[in-house]
């Protein structure tokens, strides 16, 4: 390296100064990268694609002498309607060729030739036995036929046949085709390629034994204590796969998602330290049970990975691990939560975990996995019948402020994860009172997909910035309101979110207060318990039973001695709400839900209802009320935790309102008919002519000159 000049070297500094100044991160890591993807069972498909500038560059390989086909849709994995690419080497001449297409409407025709040629060959050739072409596309082509190829989900298609493609003719393509999700845009980091330290790579599976799923059971969450491998130096985590059992008749596993977290055994007092090797012996426990989970497990609480259904698991960039093992006091035990999620009423055995891969070789960087969102409880309300409705969790200053280092942390990838209903997620970012750049951001997102999104840039988060997981759900199917919980017939709102360095921060989230919950939808009292009693239910997982007077619900026996009017209108109305049958999960769902035992006093003309049956006689499907309500619990107050996993750092909850700040707005679209699709689809546009749309759309392209 050369030696700087003095002048140099101050012209330097003077460059620095006000980057400092400004907390920004000099040299954010950004990741070259290249992806590859076997699109069938048999390996016979391969999809490999880079970026090149504005452009997507592929490389498609697959066992045939054929024709390939490769396909991409925002929603349906069919033909029609999707944005399609033939790709073949001819027989005769050998030069590869790539036909522009898309799918006809009625899907019963072959793909249509664009007018557009937007697909460009690169080079291709062939064997004996397989076809590679090489060809690249703009990210955005401005065709109305072609898909844009963004940072959300896509439905990608694959096919293949026997011959070459001559007009029109695909027969073979109908055996040899499928679909899958993909991530297109970011890397996903692999196991370490340099042979030595392939070598050094141990293995360590942490898996639960002999659960045995029942086909009563449509919602399971089991959990399984582990002890970690005997290291007496410090090792890395520096990946992690899912091993999963599938049934037999589906082929599928029954895991929905699970996760793997570091466990604090000092944490209570009075705690028995032998306690957790005879945990380790047993076969588990239901989660989150106040009758069969020990306390002790609620020290459980830092996650060191996770996986969602349809996803892979996931390897470190490698410069950062996660630490396990050493003599200074690190976890020795660690929970194994999964969830299972059964609406086929399937039986199997379960044996599913994770595949943690460690290594002695310690990168540079101590990593750590938080969860931030939506703290899951029934404040989190989705109306019925809803196009989209957003809900947001709140990480705060509170908490970043409090817990994070001056020099903030780094995030390398973040899994978004919400339940059936979740069509849009993003992870937000808000420094000042501007929001940056969104940290991970999906339009399309698919529940069934929930592959960890690595970052092409690390994002630096500081002291005092805020975290949003903002989720948007659809309910168009749905008669009565959903709520947060544990089932798939439930909803969740979250981000878990991988970083460096480590700090003790577990998770990070925030709910609607219960008293503004409540008095959002115009309650202000409760039969028998006041607000702070109503609120420890929602803070603290309470038992409705532990807080009433015995004299209120003597044992919920009819003919019971019931003194006071009000505790006779109090059991009048659970029993009403007890009449109907059980028919499914969300059933019991309702019937359990503390929203279905809170009887209202206050406001009169509500009271002698359960609130829960109040939500279910609101107006849902007027929109200006729906957006109303949506507004003032997105908007107005939060309540955030920040969960710690040391029990030396204390964070109090706190309420405040949504924070005010200027919104990111993506760069608009190089696309004239992009921003007149986009005008004519609004809510607020009316239905323009057609001569109206031309003038508009030559409108718009004179004012982008």
């Amino acid at each position: 390296m050369k030696k700087l000049s003095n002048h140099r070297l101050i012209t330097l500094c003077l460059l620095l100064v006000p980057l400092l100044a400004t907390g920004a991160k000099l040299d954010p890591v950004r990741h070259k990268w290249f992806r590859s993807e076997i699109m069938d069972a048999n390996g016979l498909y391969l999809l490999e694609w880079r970026l090149d500038h504005k452009d997507i560059v592929f490389t498609v390989t697959v066992n045939t002498r054929g024709f390939i086909g490769l396909g991409f849709s925002h929603k349906s994995e069919r033909m029609s309607g999707s944005d399609l690419v033939l790709a073949w080497v001819d027989d005769r001449t050998g030069k590869p060729n790539v036909l522009d297409c898309h799918g006809a409407k009625d899907n019963s025709r072959a793909p249509i030739q664009d007018d557009t040629q937007n697909y460009h060959v690169e080079s291709g050739y062939q064997n004996l036995t397989h076809t590679t072409v090489t060809f690249r596309r703009a990210l955005e082509t401005c065709d109305p036929h072609d898909v844009i190829i963004g940072t959300d989900t896509m439905k990608v298609l694959w096919s293949y046949g026997d011959r070459d493609p001559v007009h029109g003719d695909l027969s073979g393509h109908g055996k040899n085709r499928g679909a899958r999700s993909i991530h297109f845009l970011g890397p996903l980091f692999k196991k370490p390629s340099d042979p030595q330290l392939r070598n050094d790579i141990r293995q360590w599976d942490v898996t639960v034994k002999n659960v045995s799923i029942d086909a009563s059971m449509d919602t399971l969450y089991w959990c399984k204590i582990l002890k970690a491998p005997t290291l007496r130096e410090k090792h890395h985590i520096i990946g992690y796969e899912a091993i999963l059992t599938k049934e037999s008749s589906t082929k599928l596993p029954l895991v929905h998602h699970m996760t793997l977290f570091e466990c604090s055994p000092n944490s209570y007092p009075g705690s028995d330290p032998n306690s957790w090797d005879v945990w380790v012996k047993s076969s588990g426990a239901v989660c989150n049970s106040n009758l069969l989970t020990p306390r002790d497990w609620d020290s459980c609480v830092t996650p060191v990975a996770t996986w969602g259904i349809g996803a892979s698991g996931q390897f470190l960039p490698e410069h950062i691990g996660i630490p396990i093992g050493g003599s200074m006091g690190g976890p020795k035990y660690y929970m194994l939560e999964v969830h299972y999620d059964n609406p086929r009423a399937k039986r199997v055995l379960d044996h599913s975990g994770f595949r943690m891969h460690y290594t002695r070789h310690v990168r540079p960087h101590d990593a750590g996995m938080m969860i931030s969102g939506v703290s899951i409880s029934d404040t989190q309300m989705i109306p019925p019948g809803q196009k989209l409705y957003r809900n947001v969790g709140i990480c705060g200053p509170s908490c970043t402020g409090a817990v994070f280092p001056t020099e903030g942390i780094n995030i390398v990838s973040a899994a978004l994860h919400s339940h059936v209903a979740g069509r849009k997620m993003k992870l937000r970012h808000v420094r000042d009172g501007k929001e940056l750049p969104r940290i991970v951001e999906d339009d399309n997102y698919d529940q069934a997909f929930q592959q960890v999104r690595q970052l092409e840039n690390e994002t630096n988060i500081l002291p005092g910035d805020y975290l949003i997981t903002d989720c948007a759900y659809e309910t168009l199917g749905r008669k009565r309101p959903t709520f947060g919980g544990y089932s798939t017939k439930q909803e969740m709102c979250l981000s878990f979110i991988t970083y460096y360095p480590k700090i003790e921060l577990a998770g990070c989230y925030s709910m609607t207060p219960v008293k503004e919950f409540f008095e959002t939808f115009g309650v202000f009292q409760f039969y028998s318990m006041n607000m702070t009693d109503v609120e420890n239910l929602f803070l603290y997982n309470g038992n409705i039973l532990d807080l009433l007077p015995t004299t209120v619900f003597p044992n919920f026996a009819p003919g019971g001695d019931i003194d006071d009017e009000q505790n006779q209108i109090a059991i009048k109305a659970l029993q009403n709400a007890k009449e109907y049958s059980i028919v499914d999960e969300e059933e019991m769902l309702y019937k359990e839900s503390i929203l279905n035992k809170l009887i209202i006093s206050d406001p009169l003309e509500f009271h002698d209802r359960t609130f829960l049956s109040h939500l279910n006689q609101l107006p849902w499907q007027e929109p200006l009320f729906t957006r109303r309500v949506e507004q003032s619990l997105l908007t107005g107050k939060h309540m955030t935790f920040c969960r710690v996993s040391n029990e030396s750092i204390s964070v109090a909850a706190e309420i405040f309102r949504y924070p005010t700040f200027e919104a990111f707005v993506k760069p608009p679209s190089h696309c004239p008919y992009h921003l007149f699709m986009e005008f004519n689809q609004s809510s607020k546009a009316k239905k323009l002519t057609t001569t109206h749309a031309l003038i508009l759309l030559l409108l718009i392209i004179t004012t982008r000159r």
